[in-house]
């Protein structure tokens, strides 16, 4: 991907069922994320624990901090771990301001879905 993303975001497709790299846009923020999603909290907590043992270099690619949360809530009330960026003080139905959101999910999506091509493998077999 690198910078000249052609064809289609990875999303759902990971190769993972419990991992998904998402887009989130509303009346108030927009994020892109990385998202463990499973009733198996023995496994949702494994792959969390491989994920904070990268955090230093995914933080580092990213070029600053991101939010890290192991009991997100979501709108619906279901619990998952969540790792994303976040831009502020955005409306979905704020046509002024979907340039420098599409912007933003570009280039911080870029930077989620590279690393995790990188370190699939890891987060699959990795003990």
């Amino acid at each position: 991907t690198k910078s000249g993303k052609k064809g289609r975001w990875l999303m759902n497709d990971t190769g993972m069922k419990q991992v998904k790299l998402k887009f989130h846009f509303d009346e108030a923020k927009a994020q892109t994320c990385i998202e463990i999603d499973t009733k198996n909290l023995d496994k949702r907590i494994h792959i969390w624990e491989k994920l904070e043992s990268l955090r230093s270099l995914l933080e580092k690619r990213a070029e600053s901090p991101l939010s890290w949360e192991i009991e997100y809530q979501l709108g619906n009330g279901k619990a998952v771990s969540r790792i994303y960026d976040q831009l502020e003080n955005v409306n979905i139905y704020d046509q002024a301001c979907w340039k420098n959101v599409n912007s933003f999910l570009f280039s911080r999506m870029s930077v989620l879905e590279d690393f995790y091509l990188e370190y699939k493998d890891f987060l699959k077999y990795g003990k």
